[in-house]
């Protein structure tokens, strides 16, 4: 598998870096991220805002800001732990013999927050949400290429996610810091006003990030490194 892919368009959000903008200057070490925080959504009426946790709303916050007007763009969501907070909520409410909420549970799926972007948009594009591990970016520029292969113009992805709750913390074996970005996809060769990737095999170690992959992949593009090494074997690179 391998092919030429322009991305259009991008953007990211985290505490603190609330825009492009800001991203560029987080990665030429202008600004610092936040710990807290999350975007306020006022384009969401409120009983629906209620229902998003901050990964949601994080997730939501890039997805509006990158797509702008245009909509039935199939959607790749990834995401390693998905909202997990919420999934730990129900199981400590469920261990104290509570009634669990429909609702909650609703939230608590891997798919919540793709589901819920296509609920306020009322979108009925087709959406994947994919669990990959360390391997978010080879998984979500696969799931693209496979999309784009299918006949669609344009797909938009998304990669976030956020540190887990405390119950967990002792699994935790890499770096974690709440974000998300996302970005538009199309074939091409980067000649546009796109940037020019090629996903392709190549002899390449596991990767071992130094920072929350969704942080080492904004950095790369906001960057002019030539190659991402984004799986065991797979590289990203500019054309």
């Amino acid at each position: 598998m391998s092919g030429l892919l322009s991305v259009s368009s991008w953007t990211a959000w985290a505490p603190g870096l609330p825009d492009r903008a800001a991203w560029q200057e987080w990665a030429g070490g202008l600004r610092t991220p936040e710990s807290a925080g999350e975007p306020a959504l006022p384009e969401i009426p409120a009983m629906l805002r209620r229902r998003a946790d901050r990964l949601a709303r994080m997730t939501l916050r890039a997805a509006f800001d990158v797509l702008g007007d245009r909509t039935g763009l199939p959607v790749v969501y990834v995401s390693r732990h998905g909202s997990v907070g919420r999934s730990a909520e129900l199981l400590e409410a469920l261990a104290r013999g509570e009634a669990l909420s429909p609702a909650g549970f609703a939230a608590s799926v891997h798919n919540a927050a793709p589901g819920l972007l296509g609920i306020v948009r009322k979108d009925s594009a087709p959406y994947t949400a994919l669990a990959a591990e360390a391997g978010g970016v080879f998984a979500m520029l696969a799931e693209v290429m496979a999309f784009l292969a299918d006949g669609h113009a344009e797909v938009l992805a998304i990669l976030s996610d956020e540190p887990v709750p405390a119950c967990y913390s002792s699994y935790v074996t890499e770096p974690e810091f709440p974000a998300a970005w996302a970005g538009v996809f199309g074939l091409g060769d980067g000649t546009g006003t796109g940037t020019g990737l090629t996903l392709s095999q190549a002899a390449v170690p596991t990767p071992a990030y130094s920072e929350p992959e969704v942080l080492a992949w904004t950095r790369w593009l906001a960057g002019d490194t030539v190659s991402f090494d984004c799986a065991r074997g797979w590289q990203v690179r500019r054309v």
